[in-house]
């Protein structure tokens, strides 16, 4: 049964309108629920978008229910958003980089990963 995020934060947050159903359905089918990647990264942008820890909710997200995919970049990139301040995505581009130049004119890279920078597009 897949969990989508609504349910999730009902789950998360400390008060939720639909905080009680989720408590009940999260009881009863609790060994039945799974979710992607997909829904933490949208889990991501709502903490962000709220000023939440976005770590603590990732976790305590992936903690929940079976996740399937690729847990470990989005939880990486919750950290680069909480105790380097990235933006989600900008934070998700840097983790799925690996190590690899970004091609970008943004500078919140800079110190984390090689960049070409745009502005200066002489690339040799």
């Amino acid at each position: 049964m897949y969990a989508e995020t609504d349910f999730l934060l009902a789950l998360i947050k400390d008060e939720d309108w639909l905080g009680e159903a989720a408590e009940e359905v999260y009881r009863d089918r609790r060994s039945e629920l799974w979710t992607s990647q997909f829904t933490l990264i949208e889990l991501l942008l709502v903490a962000y978008r709220e000023d939440r820890d976005t770590e603590r909710v990732v976790a305590n997200a992936a903690n929940l229910v079976e996740v399937r995919g690729d847990v470990d970049t989005v939880v990486a990139a919750a950290t680069y958003v909480e105790e380097h301040g990235f933006t989600p995505f900008d934070a998700l581009h840097l983790v799925e980089s690996d190590g690899d130049p970004i091609v970008s004119s943004d500078r919140a890279y800079d110190g984390f990963a090689p960049r070409i920078d745009l502005t200066e597009p002489n690339v040799d």
